[in-house]
């Protein structure tokens, strides 16, 4: 359900709302607020087999800078402000919930596709932390399991280009690993061809030239 609902929507929104996504430039072109709204709630709602739930709008607050008044806080004199700190707090948190930094990285399908969601999001708004992190920890997840993360993509392709930049990134984050980078793609481009197809394990592959 998931798949097939992520499927339909990067097509095109079927209920007439027009979009694509330019996976050569990592940004969303063409794009209305309201198609990418209904995108994202699909997305989430069909992952999720229960509608909307809390993490998934604050995803959907993330991706489209919806302020939520969960977040609204009061300063001393009782003026009101929105406390960009507490939801950054969350959005971290929801980042540890579904990467599992901090343990083995067994993810089950649904962790994964939030995670690279997760992704998807932080890149197209330049979410620095987010981004940094991702850097850091998408290829042990990777390496833990290609098949999986490689099932994943190429079920739900307008995710390659946010993963596959966050892979390259890995080699030479923070002046680590560098020397792994050709062994690495030796031994993955022809996974990546095989699964991802060609038109997309080529965009892939762009990102660590």
């Amino acid at each position: 359900m998931c798949a097939h609902a992520l499927q339909e929507v990067a097509k095109g929104n079927p209920w007439g709302f027009r979009y694509r996504l330019n996976v050569t430039k990592y940004s969303m072109l063409n794009l209305k607020k309201s198609g990418l709204a209904i995108f994202v709630v699909l997305y989430l709602s069909a992952c999720s087999g229960s509608g909307i739930q809390p993490d998934s709008e604050l995803m959907v607050n993330r991706l489209l800078h919806i302020d939520n008044k969960k977040f609204i806080s009061k300063t001393e004199s009782g003026e009101t402000f929105y406390n960009s700190l507490l939801e950054f707090k969350e959005w971290e948190a929801l980042y540890i919930k579904y990467s599992k930094y901090d343990e083995e990285p067994h993810l089950t399908n649904d962790e994964l596709k939030k995670l690279l969601f997760i992704g998807f999001i932080a890149r197209t708004n330049s979410d620095a932390a987010i981004s940094g992190s991702l850097a850091s920890d998408l290829i042990p997840i990777y390496n833990h399991n290609p098949k999986q993360v490689l099932t994943v993509l190429s079920e739900l392709k307008f995710l390659v280009p946010a993963t596959c930049y966050y892979f390259n990134k890995y080699f030479g984050f923070e002046g680590k690993n560098t020397e792994k980078k050709g062994e690495w793609l030796k031994t993955n481009k022809p996974r990546l061809l095989s699964n991802l197809g060609k038109v997309d394990g080529e965009i892939c592959l762009k990102f660590f030239k």
